[in-house]
């Protein structure tokens, strides 16, 4: 197995080094402008898909295709929303995908089916987190990351009102997300068949804690660099509620064109198991 680290790792890496130093999480630095959006259109679809290849492939988490593109079933379905985010010359430079349970099977029911199940039971609308990737010639990735979740959490709470955020990571990324982001293990860790069995374990977070969280320090004069939690970097209530909107005029699901150009059949149903996936998001 590949053991050069992604982007995301080095991202992940050297957010934790600061957390443990009690540096500041992210730098106010001058950095390239960039801007985060739904991806709506086939050339936008496939420049995720092909970063994403180019990732996984280098990881050694997939196979070589002729394609050279990381085209999962789930991106066939209306409500599949993939956000990406742009650099100043219009290239996508990192990418994540939200898979929502309402018409999809999600894509880690395939090692944690049981897990799955039991946070269905509660009643609970879930969506996950896949897919998630950084381009590896882009170095500011820390405030990346940060800026991804935030439009994620609020498109998925405000927008299409779900209320359960899972994802799988590899476990020596835990930490990140569990102490930075309020997530919690939901799953231990086992084998992903799909990713070459990379390890993995299964994160999750209740929706109403991100928004505890953001409305906490839209009210608190913290001023601390040193706050240990990324939540203080999110954007205020009356900024969410902003961007839900342009998120909302933003999100296009994907055409019948898209779907052929991509090798999904018309006669093909949305609601299918994972046979096609190639990554169950290892992130």
């Amino acid at each position: 197995m590949n053991q050069r680290m992604s982007q995301l790792s080095q991202a992940i890496k050297h957010t934790m080094t600061s957390y443990q130093n009690n540096y500041p999480i992210l730098e106010n630095q001058k950095s390239e402008p960039f801007t985060i959006k739904i991806a709506n259109t086939l050339e936008e679809r496939e420049a995720v898909f092909r970063l994403a290849y180019r990732v996984y492939l280098d990881k050694e988490y997939v196979k070589k295709n002729n394609q050279e593109w990381l085209v999962n079933d789930y991106d066939q379905n209306p409500s599949t929303t993939i956000f990406i985010v742009k650099n100043s010359s219009g290239v996508v430079i990192a990418s994540a995908t939200l898979v929502f349970n309402d018409t999809s099977v999600l894509p880690t029911e395939k090692i944690y089916e049981s897990e799955i199940r039991q946070i269905k039971t509660s009643g609970s609308k879930i969506v996950e987190v896949s897919r998630l990737v950084i381009n590896p010639d882009f170095r500011n990735s820390k405030d990346i990351l940060v800026l991804l979740f935030n439009y994620m959490f609020i498109y998925c709470y405000h927008v299409k009102h779900f209320d359960t955020v899972i994802m799988q990571v590899n476990p020596r990324h835990k930490d990140y997300y569990r102490k930075l982001l309020n997530f919690k293990e939901v799953g231990g860790e086992k084998f992903c068949p799909i990713v070459q069995n990379a390890p993995a374990i299964l994160l999750g977070i209740p929706l109403y804690s991100y928004y505890e969280e953001v409305v906490y320090y839209s009210k608190t004069k913290e001023t601390d660099k040193k706050v240990r939690s990324l939540y203080q970097h999110f954007l205020n209530p009356e900024q969410e509620k902003l961007v839900a909107y342009y998120l909302i005029k933003n999100a296009a699901p994907i055409t019948l064109e898209e779907k052929l150009y991509f090798g999904f059949s018309q006669t093909q149903l949305v609601d299918l198991p994972l046979s096609k996936s190639y990554s169950s998001s290892i992130l």
